[in-house]
């Protein structure tokens, strides 16, 4: 009995605090994902993937579907470009950048959105298909990261970067910080992706305890036995033991006490 008790009480210490560490992994993770669904956003709408340089004879920067340079009237850039008509691209290597850097950030959105489902489903579900949709999301940004430098060979991007650039080449230009970041994304939507398979696999361990019997919901959240404040402990009323007054010749037994009968005494002797 004694060793059932340790068994169960190691068990429950190790369920709480396996469940408190994947609630905190679990919010590192939501956030991270936040975080990174804002920065694809901003990788797939800035046209900063590459731009000029003090050396480029021309003035002007690109993105995946939209490019700026110098306007005539004023020094502003103006950019021409719109992800929503493929005509306005310069060519099919951005298009196709296009739609593979667009999807990523089209996908972390599902993301983000999927998280509102942990109070509706089971969250293990809710693990495994949000960790496909970034995996999905770290493939197309590779695509996208893999394709773009295919489209160098353009008179647009020829006339500010110099005659020397071309596919793989960038002439005189130099690459931009949204570049930077897309690449940086691919990693994070990878090492974002195993998490979430791994929180997965971790909630079904934890659902195996709750279900099986061995640690309750209630204790796995920090309300079993051992963690109950003195407060809402039961408290059981002692009892007080009276003591009993003796007078001479008279015997008197106390409250609490239980009347033993004497045995008979034969007072009658036979003569």
């Amino acid at each position: 009995m004694a060793l059932q008790r340790y068994d169960r009480e190691s068990l429950f210490f190790f369920a709480y605090h396996f469940n408190k560490n994947h609630r905190a992994i679990a919010v590192v993770w939501a956030v991270m994902s936040i975080v990174f669904c804002v920065l694809s956003i901003v990788a797939f709408t800035q046209p900063q993937w590459i731009g000029d340089t003090e050396d480029s004879p021309g003035y002007g920067h690109f993105g995946v579907y939209q490019y700026c340079v110098p306007d005539d009237v004023d020094a502003t850039y103006k950019c021409t470009g719109s992800f929503t008509t493929f005509d306005t691209i310069l060519n099919d290597f951005f298009r196709a950048t296009t739609v593979f850097s667009g999807l990523s950030a089209l996908f972390m959105l599902i993301v983000v959105g999927a998280l509102v489902t942990f109070f509706c489903f089971k969250k293990g579900y809710v693990f495994v298909i949000c960790g496909a949709l970034e995996l999905i999301t770290a493939i197309f940004m590779f695509l996208a990261c893999v394709i773009y430098p295919s489209g160098w060979d353009n008179d647009e991007l020829k006339r500010i970067c110099g005659d020397s650039s071309g596919k793989y080449r960038m002439g005189d230009c130099n690459i931009r910080w949204a570049y930077i970041l897309a690449i940086l994304g691919i990693f994070d939507a990878a090492i974002l992706a195993v998490l979430a398979f791994f929180l997965a696999s971790k909630r079904a361990k934890i659902e195996m305890y709750t279900s099986s019997g061995a640690v309750t919901k209630s204790e796995l959240n920090g309300l079993g036995a051992e963690t109950m404040s003195k407060r809402s402990m039961p408290i059981t009323p002692a009892v007080v033991a009276v003591p009993t007054v003796h007078q001479e010749g008279r015997e008197s037994y106390s409250e609490y006490s239980q009347v033993q009968k004497r045995p008979a005494s034969n007072s009658n002797f036979n003569l």
